[in-house]
Parts: structure tokens; C-alpha cells; sequence
């Protein structure tokens, strides 16, 4: 009963996220220590391109179809790192609804991967009942072994529309100067400069499979 409790006390950041950023898909992400916000590294191997398969609190599959002719803004988060999402979100759309941008997708994932699977009911259950404001549940953490995110922190990686990842960061705290990275890269995610002018809060409803 322990471990249940922290499990579902970790999922209630998630749950104020999706609940603080209405019309707007959110699936919880890692970002990294060292808070760098550099590009993915020219020359490296390449990151897989945005790809996934996952259903929601509600058993509603998701693909990254939902994120078609938009930037994928995914947030993804474990137990630990959940604790920092809300900040980064609130801070992540403050700053771009400031700025023309090309139409933007949040995607919020729950990394829960150390959650047994006889618990796996509760935690949809705990995870909000609002069917509009849902978040991705990553059981066997696919996304976060396939684009190497550290435990313990909130990930933020953005996605072009065709699907390539552009910039990938973690951290705890929030740095307003990777937050400008981040608002940056999804200005030039579609490398145009005629960005069509979007507030955050107004972004159209998720698509889904």
C-alpha cells in the first residue's frame, strides 16, 4: 500500500497539468539534468522520429497521428520528475503565447514503467475523470528508453511536423533560459518564417486514432 500511495501521488502533477492547460494534449516528460538546450547533436545517431502507441487513463489508443501537420510539444515525466512538470508547462505557454508560432500539439506522458501491473486500475482510476484532459500511460516506458531520458526529472522534447525530434532537454527546476529554447525551437520547428499566430490556451482540440 505503500508503494501504491507514492505512485499515486506522483500521477497528481500530471493531473494538474492537463487541468491547467485546457484543449491542449499532454503526455508528462523528462528533462534532463544538465539542462542544455542544445539541438540533437549533428553527427550522432539519430533519434527516432516521433512514433508511438499508447492509451490513456481511459483505454483510448493514441499514435503520434494526433500530432499530424503540427509540432509535438511532449512532456514526459516518472514518479520523481512528475513533480516539476506543472512548472515547466506553465512556463513553456506563458512565454509562447507571446510569440507567433506554428500550431502546436502538447503531448503529456506518464512514465510507469515501476508501477505492478494489478495496480495498473487504480492508477487510471486516480488519474482525473475529466475525459477531455487526459494524459498517455507509458507502462512499459517506451518513450523514455527510445530517446534515453534521465529518471527523476522532467523531459521536454519538441518534434517537428515531420516527426523528426529538434530539440530534446531534462531538468528539475525551471531555467527561464531553457524555457526560451524551447518556446525557439518550436517557432523554427517548421522552417518558415510565416508562423501562424497561436495562443497556447487556444490550441485545437486532440486528434485521436
Amino acid at each position: 500500500m505503500h508503494h501504491l500511495t507514492l505512485v499515486l501521488s506522483a500521477l497528481a502533477p500530471l493531473t494538474r497539468f492537463v487541468t491547467a492547460a485546457p484543449r491542449l494534449l499532454v503526455c508528462a516528460g523528462l528533462v534532463s539534468a544538465s539542462l542544455s538546450a542544445a539541438p540533437v547533436p549533428a553527427g550522432a545517431e539519430s533519434p527516432p522520429p516521433l512514433a508511438f502507441t499508447l492509451k490513456d487513463q481511459f483505454d483510448r489508443e493514441y499514435t503520434e497521428a494526433c500530432c499530424a501537420d503540427r509540432t509535438a510539444l511532449l512532456l514526459i515525466a516518472d514518479r520523481k520528475g512528475s513533480a516539476f512538470v506543472g512548472k515547466w508547462s506553465a512556463a513553456i505557454g506563458s512565454e509562447l503565447k507571446t510569440v507567433a508560432h506554428p500550431p502546436v500539439q502538447w503531448v503529456g506522458v506518464a512514465t510507469l514503467s515501476g508501477v505492478p501491473s494489478f495496480m495498473r486500475g487504480m492508477v487510471k482510476k486516480m488519474s482525473g475523470s475529466d475525459r477531455a484532459h487526459w494524459t498517455l500511460m507509458d507502462w512499459q516506458g517506451v518513450l523514455a528508453k527510445a530517446y534515453a531520458l534521465p529518471a527523476g526529472h522532467t523531459s521536454i522534447l519538441v518534434f517537428a511536423p515531420d516527426r523528426r525530434l529538434v530539440l530534446r532537454i531534462s531538468g528539475r527546476e525551471v531555467d527561464p533560459s531553457v524555457v526560451s529554447s524551447v518556446v525557439a525551437a518550436v517557432v523554427a520547428s517548421t522552417g518558415t518564417t510565416t508562423a501562424s499566430t497561436q495562443r497556447s490556451s487556444g490550441a485545437a482540440a486532440p486528434r485521436r486514432e
